[in-house]
């Protein structure tokens, strides 16, 4: 049980993007002092105070909420150490932070700051990664939308992509075929039917494919 919590003092720390928060509190009547980092803009909205000239008591909800907070602060550090090794969406991001040891809530409400405030731009990303898809792996648009989704990028963002996608899917179909296969064997009835579903495979439509073939 937590009871006698007092808040000693708040220090800047990381050029005022951190507060540290030394706290007093009991545990089963076990007194104990710790040391907490919350991210500035999350203090800011507690409304407690800064500067402290003697104990400042807290209620429970407010300790608790400092504990959370700094919880919080502690995946988004995390999360910014991911990030430095490749881009993600926000679902990976939380799954990431999951696997490191953060309960859901807080990797939920870490990747949103990301999200929130521009660190991840769920559209850019899954914008880029589509078009590379396209470009390098010669992939169509139904095998490229089945990868943005398996990367945690949620249907309205995938929907908006291809809404505004710059890319000739029929033409990157061409190249497939001019890379892995031969125009005759179109004209062969098994040939053409295993042709046709490797590209298929490959997440192109059979009119792209049709109309692939007589560009060759």
């Amino acid at each position: 049980m937590i009871t006698d919590t007092y808040l000693h003092s708040v220090s800047p720390s990381e050029n005022g993007e951190t507060v540290i928060c030394k706290i007093q509190y009991k545990e089963d009547g076990n007194e104990k002092i710790i040391k907490i980092p919350i991210a500035g803009s999350f203090y800011s909205n507690c409304g407690l105070p800064y500067d402290i000239y003697y104990p400042f008591g807290l209620s429970k909800e407010e300790f608790l909420k400092l504990v959370k907070l700094a919880k919080v602060t502690a995946a988004i550090r995390k999360g910014i150490e991911l990030l430095k090794y490749s881009a993600c969406s926000k679902k990976a991001l939380r799954n990431k932070l999951v696997l490191k040891g953060f309960d859901k809530v807080t990797a939920a409400k870490a990747a949103d700051y990301f999200v929130e405030n521009g660190f991840i731009s769920e559209y850019d990303q899954a914008s880029l990664f589509a078009a590379e898809l396209a470009e390098k792996k010669l992939y169509g648009s139904i095998r490229i939308k089945n990868e943005l989704f398996k990367k945690g990028y949620d249907k309205t963002i995938i929907r908006e992509v291809f809404d505004n996608i710059d890319v000739d899917f029929t033409e990157i179909c061409k190249n497939r075929i001019e890379n892995t296969m031969k125009k005759e064997d179109f004209s062969d009835k098994a040939k053409a039917s295993k042709n046709v579903s490797a590209l298929i495979r490959y997440g192109f439509t059979y009119s792209e494919i049709k109309e692939a073939v007589t560009r060759i």
